[in-house]
């Protein structure tokens, strides 16, 4: 009897550790945080000639901190359309569109156009 007492009280405690393990919230909030906190922009690329630049890559370059060092490739689609995205709090001053670089200055929410050289 005394065996299969502290058997059970072993597994009482063994189960009652990993039942209170829970996930950090700190981790998730500061996930979520990163998701929902995007900038972005449409952007249509055209053409020398005028025409929709069809599945062209589109690279940015962010600036603004540590936090905001590197960038993203995207691809215009049919139509030549982009959504771009990048991180909150970071400026998007410069692209690259398939491989030449543009100035510009894209601010979230808005529309933009490029006719590529």
């Amino acid at each position: 009897m005394h065996i299969i007492k502290n058997t059970i009280l072993s597994f009482v405690i063994i189960f009652s550790s990993f039942s209170f393990v829970t996930p950090d919230s700190h981790y998730f909030n500061q996930n979520k945080t990163n998701i929902m906190s995007r900038n972005s922009c449409s952007l249509k690329v055209r053409t020398s000639s005028g025409s929709a630049a069809r599945s062209v890559k589109v690279t940015t370059d962010v600036s603004g901190g540590i936090s905001c060092i590197g960038g993203k490739s995207f691809y215009t689609d049919s139509d030549g359309y982009v959504d771009l995205d990048w991180s909150q709090g970071c400026y998007l001053k410069h692209i690259f569109i398939a491989g030449k670089g543009y100035d510009v200055d894209f601010k979230h929410g808005n529309s933009y156009s490029i006719t590529m050289r």
